[in-house]
Formats: C-alpha cells, structure tokens, sequence
C-alpha cells in the first residue's frame, strides 16, 4: 500500500512524543498530529468525501494546514493547496477546474473563498483558530490509511500561469514521497532532533516537501512561520535551535540586511537551502561569512515534487 499519509503514521509510532510541529507556544507531537489527521478522515466522511475527490485547501502556516494535509490524503482524497490570498473570481476558477468536493479555508481570510467555493457549487468549511478541534472533536476518527497506488494522484498543485490561466500539475502518492525521502536522506540529511524552519508557504511544493514531508518523514520537528518577517525568523530560528533554514533568495537578502541580526543566537544553524531563484553570489558568500552555516542552492517545479537538482 502506497499512501503519503503512511509517513505521519510511522513517525507517530517511532517518536510519538516527539514535537512535529510548532508555531510559538504551540507544540503539536507526531502523537497529537496523527490523531487530528485521523479526525480530519472522519470529518470528511461525514461530508461525503471519497477517495479520489478532490479538496481545497486554503490556509497559511499554522498547524491545522497539517492536520487538514495528512487528513484529506489519509482518506484516500486528493490534497488541492490554494494561496489563501486568492480573490472570489480565482477561487471559482481553480474549484471548478479541479472539481473540489470541498474546501477548507482560514476564518481571517474565508470571506473570499466562501464566495467563490458558492459559485464554483463546491462546499465550504471555515477554519477558526479556536475552534477548530472542537470541531473535530465531533467526528469519529479515521482509524486506518486509506489504500492508495503508487500513481494515484495524492496532491494538486497549480503552477503560476505565466502563459495562460493557472494550471493543474497532478502529483502521486509516489511521486511525492519519493522526493521527499531523497531530499530528507541524501540533501538535508535530516534526524529526528533536526529543527527545520517552515517560513516557506506549506501551499507550495518547495515548503510542502522539503519543509513538512521531509521533516515528517524524517521524524524531525517544523516551526512555523505564517508570514515571514526577518526579525522573526531570528527569534524563531534563536528560541527553537533551528538546524535547517529554507528559503528563497529575498529572504537570504531581508535575514542579512536585518539591523539587528547580530543580536541573534544562529550558532544551531548547520545547513541552509535555497530555491526558487538564482541566489546572488554576493548574497551567498555574505550570508555564509555573517551566519556561519553554508547555503547549498536547488533547482525544481511544481511538476517535479518539485526538487530536480541540487548542489550538494
């Protein structure tokens, strides 16, 4: 059997008190994650979602983007990650493309996606930050992964359109944790005690695998960072001893042009990632004469999983 979701499931019996995820004072365990992944499933059911349908899903970095990735693959459903951003008119656009059964979006910003989830006739389930596992709460959990092929399709992710509308890049349950592995094994070198900085947007391929998949397969723990600030991400980065940053090239810019960032602690850094765009040479050899920790540069695309290249 073949399911993504497998990965939360082995790490929840290898290193169930181990600490998955974390967004300031909040710490969710492989324990805990797993759990809410299984209630997540049972949600579903009760709303009719079976395997192969297809769910939306709009929130930022914060713990329940998880909870709700590994539920809906856990039922056997297809994962659909959307910018939380997105206005009414795109959100018809991409539900209706994709044919959501439903979609799950953040209460800050659900007044968009509710507009457009009702035109697109898809339904609609808003995400409130207390409230949430009270609302899981209500549902039997899912107690078993859903049997998937290695080539069923396990996430959708949409590229940015440049030569047209947006479109659909289907990826497999195999596609997916296969890249996920080989970065985590053989590129991050990842153990359970690593710390990954999840500052990259989870709705997009590079922070989805190489942040959330890699780190959880790996047993490791990902502190989150809804949106990314460089004064924040040195707190983080100080308070939670992160051992791997992942980043694109401005935040290499924003991290080593920040006023304050001798002020940090970084000495926990070992590796840096970046993606997405070429880094400025200038921009590495400052980073790594500033920070101490070398950035190792890869190339990839959503149809990709998304890592192609890499340097090691």
């Amino acid at each position: 059997m073949t399911n993504l979701a497998l990965n939360l499931a082995e790490a929840k019996d290898m290193y169930p008190g181990r600490a998955a995820v974390r967004l300031d004072d909040l710490v969710l365990t492989y324990d805990q994650l797993e759990e809410r992944s299984a209630q997540v499933a049972g949600l579903l059911a009760a709303h009719g979602v079976e395997p192969g349908d297809r769910v939306g899903l709009m929130l930022p970095n914060i713990p329940q983007f998880p909870m709700l990735y590994y539920g809906i693959l856990r039922a056997g459903a297809v994962v659909v990650p959307m910018n939380p951003l997105l206005k009414a008119r795109e959100v018809e656009y991409y539900l209706g493309d994709f044919g959501a059964k439903v979609v799950f979006a953040w209460q800050d910003l659900a007044a968009e996606a509710a507009k457009g989830a009702e035109a697109a006739g898809a339904g609609f389930v808003p995400v409130a930050p207390d409230g949430f596992d009270e609302l899981l709460g209500e549902y039997a959990p899912a107690t078993a992964v859903t049997p998937r092929a290695d080539h069923d399709t396990a996430v959708i992710l949409y590229t940015s359109g440049t030569t047209g509308r947006p479109k659909g890049a289907e990826l497999t349950h195999a596609n997916l944790g296969r890249n996920a592995a080989v970065t985590a094994t053989t590129l991050l070198r990842l153990e359970p005690d690593d710390v990954v900085m999840g500052c990259l947007p989870l709705f997009h391929s590079f922070g989805q695998t190489c942040g959330l998949n890699a780190a959880v397969g790996s047993g490791a723990s990902l502190t989150l960072l809804p949106r990314f600030d460089p004064g924040k991400a040195l707190e983080v980065i100080q308070r939670d001893r992160v051992t791997v940053f992942e980043g694109v090239p401005t935040m290499y810019v924003a991290l080593l042009n920040h006023p304050g960032r001798g002020e940090f602690d970084v000495g926990s850094l070992r590796l840096c990632v970046s993606g997405g765009a070429a880094l400025p040479v200038e921009v590495l050899r400052g980073f790594e004469d500033a920070f101490g920790c070398i950035i190792l540069e890869g190339y990839g695309l959503s149809e990709t999983s998304p890592v192609a290249a890499f340097n090691h």
